[in-house]
């Protein structure tokens, strides 16, 4: 296993990333669009399948997060991932490839109890309750683990050495997202998502991570006001909800006049010196929102603090699905004794996209 790095996959608009660090896998949401024919003509769907195969030692993954239970954050779980009892997995499968045990699954009061489920969800939701149902020795056995988190006052958790965690997000009010009538759209589970704060030390230096599913707006305003700067600063930043601007302002009631919160703006603006990077985990930027490109702007304004925004300070700005005429590609940093740095990739694998694309609703913008 290849040690100390994090991984973000290029799937367009979803999250899926892979810490590697001291032995211990952790990764942070999936949107897997498994196909069974790959085809070479096809640049816009890649395979991270093997890369997380790769990364797990013997078949098991110490930890899956669920920041909230959108389609585009865990699409495909049950393609790479066992579920159900860990003792049932098949070990010598006939077809395709030996599925990976998550020891254990992380997740918000929401998504252990959520007001509904679709055909994409429902797979991973009810794993969840399957472990959330388990008692006694059961509960604490490898592929049965199951942790439920609400924020307090964001205490720095140490999982083991060199590894630390904070949990920013979401308070028990913000995951307690209300139900609707049967015949009214259902409420967003954005403001549920967690949002995390990762410590990784390696030598004299820690890098800090902060990835944060979709949280909305009045999440981060929340954060500005509970939590100070150590809480909320960052290396390596996962702009919240595939860079849209609605993690950042709201538009006005009565008309299309979109604000930007101070506060909000705020929390996001805590970058660590000037080799910070942000990843939006999202398509490319074009008529279809988000990503939006006032977020990019503003991202690009906290990235050069009280500079100019040089081509330096936008090349830290980084999307997975790349630029206009550019394929998708992951994008990874290793994590060193000098700090974060962005890491080389192999060539990757093509994979064809299937005929339902799905996904979360994203909104406008």
């Amino acid at each position: 296993m290849a040690t100390n790095q994090i991984t973000f996959f290029a799937c367009s608009n979803g999250d899926t990333s892979l810490i590697e660090a001291h032995d211990t896998t952790i990764m942070t949401d999936i949107h897997y669009r498994a196909n069974d024919a790959e085809d070479n003509d096809n640049d816009d769907v890649l395979d991270f399948a093997p890369k997380i195969r790769d990364a797990c030692n013997d078949d098991y993954c110490d930890i899956f997060i669920l920041t909230h239970p959108d389609e585009d954050h865990l699409r495909g779980f049950d393609q790479i991932f066992h579920v159900g009892n860990p003792n049932s997995r098949d070990g010598d499968p006939d077809d395709g490839d030996i599925k990976i045990v998550v020891n254990e699954i992380w997740c918000s009061p929401y998504s252990a109890d959520p007001n509904y489920t679709t055909d994409v969800s429902k797979v991973l939701l009810d794993e969840i309750k399957r472990r959330k149902n388990l008692t006694g020795a059961a509960a604490d056995q490898d592929g049965n683990r199951l942790k439920i988190f609400t924020a307090t006052n964001a205490e720095l958790v140490e999982l083991q050495s060199g590894i630390s965690y904070r949990i920013l997000a979401p308070t028990e009010d913000e995951a307690d997202i209300e139900e609707t009538d049967e015949d009214e759209e259902n409420n967003s589970s954005n403001p549920s998502s967690l949002v995390v704060q990762w410590n990784i030390a390696v030598g004299n230096e820690t890098s800090k991570i902060i990835l944060g599913g979709d949280s909305t707006v009045e999440i981060w305003e929340r954060m500005e006001e509970d939590y100070d700067d150590d809480c909320l600063s960052w290396d390596i930043l996962l702009s919240p909800h595939h860079c849209s601007r609605h993690s950042m302002g709201r538009k006005d009631a009565g008309n299309d006049t979109f604000t930007f919160s101070k506060d909000a703006l705020a929390a996001l603006n805590h970058p660590i010196g000037d080799k910070a990077h942000i990843v939006a985990s999202c398509r490319k930027f074009g008529s279809e929102h988000p990503p939006h490109p006032d977020a990019r702007t503003k991202y690009h304004n906290i990235l050069a603090g009280d500079g100019v925004v040089t081509d330096d300070v936008k090349s830290r700005f980084m999307v997975t699905d790349g630029k206009k005429g550019e394929d998708p590609e992951d994008i990874k940093f290793k994590f060193t004794s000098g700090g974060p740095t962005k890491a080389a990739l192999a060539t990757p694998i093509i994979m064809k996209t299937p005929s339902s694309s799905g996904g979360g609703g994203y909104g406008n913008g």
